[in-house]
């Protein structure tokens, strides 16, 4: 498979699968099929959005793309190597390109480190700095994510969830990385917390020109960050294109689902509601043929039997639906 080295990170067909044990004697009963050939590229200094229902697969994918998951089968091309080769020796050096900053800013962090020791870890661990020139580094992080290095004596608790969050950007800044995995960063503050951190990241992606794959089921937030989006559905991308054109013309049914439930500030512009019917089918047994059938009223007897690949239509617009091939 060829892969443009033009890109910074390049997945392709990723694949996680959770084995299900069962019996006394642990026997594989069956596996949850969380992400099911999953493919998007990266380049330096832009934000891939990856948007989807909770349970879609969007935190695996961000996981196996920094092999904190060991990905089932499939390729995470990194500055044109495949990571998913990696020794666990490569992998210890390489690690300090690829970041991630977590969903609960206090689950994330450890209770019994201070800010200092909690931003300091990772370059004791992995630079040879001398204890003044992590002590500048230190106060360099906080004063660039926003807070009072004279803090740095104080515990996770002693700080609001925002600035928590804050604490856990630093902490990924600590050795330049070029890719930073924001998984739901914002969605367990107060909405005016949520506009300072956005902000804050949107900064420093231009600060540090770095590329970030950001997961969220926020549509107004992938919205505002992202330069592309990728839409999940059950282990798999059904649209993925340019943000613009994917918000503004929808093409595969979830995606024009999902976008209908989006409050719009125009009184004058009416947008109608898709509410779709049946629920989620279960990942240890998704449906034959288009995972989305069983709840999309455009289904066809050919959805039913056969699965769509993701199709080019226009300007890198992809679209895995028949009818849309069809039209």
């Amino acid at each position: 498979m060829n892969i443009d080295s033009s890109y910074l990170l390049a997945v392709r067909d990723l694949v996680k699968y959770f084995p299900i044990w069962s019996g006394i004697l642990k026997r594989k009963a069956g596996e949850v099929r969380a992400v099911d050939g999953v493919s998007f590229q990266i380049s330096e200094a832009q934000t891939m959005g990856l948007v989807g229902e909770s349970g879609c697969g969007k935190t695996t994918v961000g996981r196996c793309v920094l092999r904190l998951l060991e990905p089932t089968a499939g390729k995470v091309i990194f500055q044109n190597k495949d990571i998913t080769k990696f020794s666990p020796k490569e992998l210890l050096s390489f690690r300090r390109n690829m970041q991630m900053v977590f969903q609960d800013p206090q689950s994330s962090l450890n209770p019994r480190m201070t800010v200092k020791s909690i931003v300091e870890e990772p370059l004791i661990l992995n630079t040879p700095m001398s204890e003044s020139e992590r002590k500048n580094k230190l106060a360099e992080l906080l004063a660039v994510v926003g807070l009072n290095p004279d803090h740095v004596n104080r515990y996770p608790h002693e700080f609001s969830g925002g600035q928590r969050q804050r604490i856990g950007v630093a902490r990924a800044l600590a050795l330049n990385p070029k890719l930073m995995v924001l998984d739901e960063p914002t969605s367990s503050l107060d909405v005016s917390v949520q506009a300072q951190v956005l902000n804050l990241l949107r900064d420093i992606q231009e600060d540090f020109k770095l590329a970030y794959l950001f997961i969220s089921h926020d549509l107004a937030v992938i919205r505002q960050m992202s330069n592309t989006v990728g839409v999940m559905y059950l282990g798999k991308i059904v649209e993925r294109g340019n943000a613009e054109d994917v918000f503004s013309n929808p093409i595969h049914p979830y995606t024009q689902a999902l976008f209908s439930a989006i409050l719009d500030v125009e009184v004058e512009r009416k947008r109608k509601r898709i509410v779709l019917e049946g629920d989620v089918p279960s990942p240890i047994n998704p449906p034959k043929g288009c995972r989305f059938h069983p709840r999309c009223w455009r289904r066809s007897a050919r959805c039913c039997d056969e699965d769509p690949p993701l199709t080019v239509l226009n300007n890198g617009h992809t679209v895995a639906c028949h009818k849309a091939r069809e039209s």
